[in-house]
């Protein structure tokens, strides 16, 4: 399961699912191992994992702005009945479940959980040959080869490759971003951050093979050059250097307390940590003007993103229109005007799109795409964007209980990260935090819940805190025996 998550859409499993564009070959392996492990876990156990407690709320919820939205009239918009587009909602959302159930059954000691990134390290280095292959034959040949547009058949559904962007094995190039940063990049990143490693070998004797994935991870995103991807590589990093600035300042104001023995009070320190978030803003500021730069010379979409004189002349939509950028901010609107509509348990789930055509705004009728898709394409149309999604289709008690069932992760990775025990566990602790705050930058991209990424690595998330807590618990019985 864990090799195949590279590929994303599956040719033969798009075709089984009515074409839709999310078919993880993973997908397969998954349900086998419901069957066989989980399901036979689960109901010896006759228990879930309390951290899929938010997750039955979610689902209920779910399932009830469904019923609700059958109670209203709904906008004549496609023949698509709506029954179909809210089954493919739930099923998708089921999807995610199973992946995130699977990882935390399948793991549940340190060795097994060694094995199971090692598998993950090898799908990216597939990941990162396959990308970089594409990106340096395109730049060489100025085209792709007969060769690579076949094995791009076989393995996605687009069977599409882009002119001078790595699309490795995914749908397209934001795809294989969405990846590599909401999962493959994070755990390299928390392993050299933490300087461990799965391996028992190290590269020199000293740098772990994470940091070479790492490397490889990210010049792979930055060949997708996928926007979002980029800006989400920047958050990440930025939250590891607030960690890193954050204790720098802790421990100069304690070594000055020990010096001058006076304790700082409470406007000190403020100060104090107030010039630190000044001075990471800047760094933020600066590493983002740096990141539109090299964009602006190498993506032509970007030609025009510090040309200050279309924003004064045609506004924030019409300066976004000229960097490609406008739809995506349109349909965003659209789904948070849903959101409006319906402020408290949304429209229902998979519902949001048949609201589309009365809750564009006007500006998204000059724009060719968004026309397109109001008025000629066949299917419904849909945020993408996690969170205005959840928010239009489950209303604001759905996004609450999704964000708490977020929370619950981040306080388990930050409780795995602090426990003294196995540096595996500290480095899958830091991956955990790296990770959701990638999916928090991610999602404004992507708005599925069939995509396995964040799912496995919150499932890992757990995983750790399990498999620990159940260390520390046997640890203390030995120690008192």
């Amino acid at each position: 399961m864990l090799l195949a998550l590279p590929i994303t859409s599956f040719p033969i499993l798009s075709k089984l699912f009515g074409g839709t564009t999310v078919a993880p070959l993973s997908f397969l392996p998954m349900v086998l191992l419901i069957l066989i492990v989980v399901l036979p876990d689960i109901l010896k156990k006759k228990s879930l994992p309390q951290q899929f407690q938010p997750l039955y709320v979610f689902f209920l919820i779910a399932i009830f702005s469904i019923a609700l939205a059958f109670l209203r009239e709904l906008p004549s918009f496609r023949t698509i009945p709506i029954w179909k587009n809210a089954i493919e909602g739930l099923v998708t959302l089921l999807f995610g479940f199973g992946f995130y159930l699977t990882t935390i059954y399948c793991l549940k000691d340190q060795a097994q959980i060694r094995k199971a990134l090692r598998w993950i390290n090898l799908g990216g280095v597939v990941i990162i040959l396959v990308a970089v292959v594409q990106y340096l034959t395109y730049q060489v040949t100025d085209g792709f080869p007969e060769v690579l547009n076949i094995f791009q058949g076989i393995v996605s559904a687009s069977g599409r490759l882009y002119n001078g962007r790595a699309t490795g094995m995914a749908f397209e190039p934001s795809w294989l971003a969405h990846q590599l940063n909401i999962l493959y990049i994070p755990i390299w990143l928390g392993f050299t951050a933490r300087n461990e490693s799965v391996y028992p070998k190290r590269l020199f004797g000293k740098i772990p093979y994470e940091a070479l994935l790492l490397i490889g991870g990210i010049v792979s995103m930055f060949l997708s050059f996928s926007r979002i991807g980029w800006l989400t590589i920047i958050a990440v990093f930025m939250y590891l250097l607030f960690r890193l600035a954050n204790s720098v300042i802790n421990r100069l104001l304690e070594r000055r307390e020990k010096q001058t023995e006076k304790k700082h009070n409470r406007k000190q320190y403020f100060f104090a940590k107030l010039l630190l978030w000044l001075v990471l803003l800047s760094i933020l500021l600066l590493l983002v003007f740096a990141a539109g730069l090299i964009m602006r010379r190498l993506d032509p979409r970007m030609e025009k993103l510090f040309d200050f004189s279309l924003l004064k002349q045609y506004g924030i939509m019409g300066w976004a229109s000229r960097l490609s950028f406008a739809e995506r901010i349109t349909y965003w609107q659209t789904a948070f005007n849903v959101y409006l509509k319906y402020p408290y348990l949304g429209s229902g789930l998979g519902v949001s799109g048949y609201y589309y055509p009365d809750t564009m705004p006007s500006f998204g009728y000059q724009l060719p795409e968004t026309l397109s898709v109001v008025l000629y394409d066949s299917f419904i149309p849909n945020a993408k964007n996690l969170w205005v999604r959840l928010l239009a289709e489950t209303g604001i008690i759905g996004f609450s209980v999704f964000v708490a069932w977020m929370v619950t992760h981040w306080r388990n990775a930050k409780a795995v990260e602090r426990r003294k025990q196995s540096g595996l566990f500290r480095a899958m602790g830091l991956a955990g935090q790296l990770l959701i705050i990638a999916l928090i930058v991610e999602g404004f991209s992507l708005d599925t819940f069939g995509l396995p990424y964040y799912w496995v690595g919150f499932g890992l998330i757990v995983a750790s805190w399990r498999a620990k807590s159940e260390y520390s618990v046997s640890s203390a019985k030995n120690k008192s025996g």
